[in-house]
């Protein structure tokens, strides 16, 4: 089995550890980690952040214009920076945020910022074979981890309303 299949079977097999493990006095482990990828050329972005960078009920319970964040537990997020760095991201990141645009060569960026440090690690059409394919081990872990976490959002919609209100009688005729 392959590092990245251990990986996703520790994301599949964790709600039912933690549930376990929710009545033991042991605190877990806190970490205050926000991972965002970029993709330049779209313009799309995707954050994971930890229950520790941000409220998950906070943030679920407001209305936002974009929905790129997900929140994970805290748990999960330190085995992905770890993950991450098996993968050597903390070999090709450099200090600091990632651009917020890119130019005509530049194609991704990954960001991870913990305990008041940011790395990125941007990569572009210049960029060795070697260095890109590295990138899209740690690309595709992230986005993995990004599809598997779920994600609520809070919406203005009157209209929504019927669905929960009780249906009116129906005079109209019954099949048989």
């Amino acid at each position: 089995m392959s590092a990245f299949q251990r990986f996703r079977s520790l994301l599949v097999a964790l709600p039912c550890f933690l549930a376990a493990c929710a009545s033991t006095p042991a605190e877990a482990p806190r970490a205050e980690v926000l991972v965002t990828l970029r993709n330049y050329q779209t313009g799309q972005r995707f954050e994971l952040a930890s229950e520790s960078h941000t409220d998950r009920v906070t943030y679920y319970s407001s209305e936002r214009g974009d929905a790129a964040r997900k929140v994970q537990v805290d748990e999960v997020m330190l085995a992905l920076v770890e993950e991450l760095d098996k993968r050597d991201y903390s070999t090709h990141a450099r200090p600091g945020s990632a651009p917020a645009t890119g130019n005509e060569s530049t194609r991704w960026a990954l960001e991870l910022a913990s305990g008041g440090r940011e790395l990125n690690w941007t990569i572009g059409t210049n960029d060795p074979r070697e260095r890109w394919l590295a990138f899209q081990e740690c690309r595709d872990l992230f986005l993995e981890l990004y599809n598997a976490t779920v994600s609520f959002q809070t919406v203005e919609n009157d209209q929504g309303r019927g669905y929960f209100q009780d249906p009116q009688p129906s005079s109209a005729p019954k099949y048989k």
